[in-house]
């Protein structure tokens, strides 16, 4: 992608033909606030999206859930993590209540782990 100033540029030049062929280029009353405030906002605008761009909103690996219904090998549970409720299906029977991690996402369930096993075996690969 382009520079983050390219985009802007090209707003404030088109704002200028648009003060030429309206007459107020030569009024800087009018030219002066709006070129820098065109300018500001587009070049805002452009930042913004080029930051959020390479963001992945939607990675819940290594997050906390809360256990909603009991998961059970082979069958879904539910978890509730960040106020929605996910399928979540285990390979060791997690009961209602407890907190589990989430340690992958496979379509729309989440493939969970107790929090303190998960925490374990991460402490245990760190050694």
């Amino acid at each position: 992608m382009s520079h983050p100033a390219v985009i802007p540029v090209i707003v404030i030049l088109v704002l200028i033909i648009v003060l030429v062929i309206t007459g107020y280029i030569y009024d800087p009353i009018v030219s002066l606030p709006s070129l820098a405030l065109i300018g500001f906002l587009s070049y805002r605008i452009v930042y913004v999206i080029i930051k959020t761009r390479h963001r992945d909103i939607y990675s819940y690996v290594g997050k906390i859930a809360q256990v909603e219904e009991d998961i059970i090998p082979g069958k879904v549970g539910y978890v509730l993590l960040e106020g929605e409720l996910w399928e979540a299906i285990s390979n060791e029977v997690i009961h209602k209540g407890e907190t589990v991690t989430v340690i992958e996402r496979q379509g729309l369930k989440l493939k969970v782990k107790r929090a303190d096993a998960f925490e374990g075996n991460k402490t245990r690969q760190a050694n």
